[in-house]
């Protein structure tokens, strides 16, 4: 039994997994105030589901950051203020158990492979930002130093919006089909039209919010529903560039945005379909997540439960050379 912790900008949630199986749920707010008290914070939810599940073998860590994964240092976080600890060490030193610290998306996507049973996965999270993790036999693709597979900052217009996230690209895919790109376009053609039903739905802060604007499509507007197509529209270039580059089995969408696919999804497909290379494209399956919201916490587990069988293998790969030298 391990435990998989997920830290978000919001909450932190930790929980006993085993296998794709979890158990002993808690969950508490994100202190926020400085790296310390954060920690504090993950420490007290951990220990909290210690006393009720029992001691594990290791904690497996999903953070919303770009990870150092030799190290388990992270290297730039956003949302939360835990750019430059060694995340790894910190949790390490205060449980006395091994500590293995990735990106959130790349739990929830090491989650769905093993949830689905595919060893060749893309995911995609859509939520204010747009995140997702590749899975190549079974095993987290991260590239070099565990920073890679930012699927977000693809580029599928080079002449694009600036990427509202903390990235120098232009018209990459999190300019297109995050929720802070939704807003930017809705607010936009608010403030153009000010006699539409958009313009209504701006809030006391000159914004129009990705929920208004989501119920303004519910409800048929033509303009919220043009957005919300062209929104299916990028999602769909982007999609049929994952499939090229790494022809999955399966490619799955997640993420708070979603709940929304009602809305963008078929027109992804379709745009997808007439992009990606026709024998690649007849062998993947894109739907929507199935891992829901424990993803983050079973993937962290998996995670850990990845790393520490592969420690075992390998010291006893070193006892057997060790043994036939003798």
């Amino acid at each position: 039994m391990v435990l998989g912790v997920d830290v978000g900008g919001t909450k932190v949630a930790v929980a006993a997994v085993e296998g794709v199986t979890a158990s002993h749920f808690a969950e508490h707010g994100t202190v926020l105030s400085s790296a310390d008290a954060l920690l504090d914070g993950v420490e007290h939810v951990v220990r909290e589901v210690i006393r009720e599940a029992g001691e594990p073998e290791a904690l497996g860590v999903g953070v919303p950051s770009q990870i150092d994964f030799a190290t388990g240092t992270v290297v730039t976080s956003v949302n939360i203020p835990l750019t430059g600890v060694s995340l790894r060490d910190e949790l390490s030193h205060r449980f006395g158990l091994p500590v293995v610290v990735d990106n959130d998306a790349n739990c929830a996507a090491l989650a769905e492979a093993h949830i689905l049973g595919e060893s060749q996965l893309v995911m995609l999270t859509l939520g204010t930002g747009v995140g997702g993790g590749v899975v190549i036999d079974g095993r987290t693709f991260r590239g070099a130093h565990g920073l890679g597979a930012e699927l977000g900052h693809m580029s599928v217009n080079p002449d694009g919006p600036p990427c509202p996230g903390n990235c120098p690209n232009h018209g990459c895919l999190e300019a297109y089909c995050s929720g802070q790109a939704l807003e930017r376009d809705a607010t936009e053609l608010a403030r153009d039209r000010p006699d539409s039903t958009l313009a209504d739905r701006l809030g006391p802060d000159g914004i129009v919010a990705g929920r208004d604007l989501v119920a303004a499509a519910e409800d048929g507007d033509p303009d919220a529903l043009f957005l919300m197509d062209n929104f299916g529209r990028m999602l769909g270039i982007g999609i049929a560039n994952y499939v090229n580059i790494f022809e999955p089995a399966h490619l799955a969408i997640g993420g708070g945005l979603s709940r929304a696919s009602h809305l963008f999804l078929d027109r992804a497909i379709q745009e997808a379909g007439r992009r990606a290379l026709p024998a690649l494209w007849k062998r993947v399956k894109v739907a929507l997540a199935r891992g829901g919201a424990h993803a983050g916490v079973i993937g962290a587990g998996l995670l850990a439960e990845l790393e520490v069988a592969g420690d075992r293998d390998t010291d006893r790969s070193k006892a057997t050379t060790r043994e036939g030298f003798e």
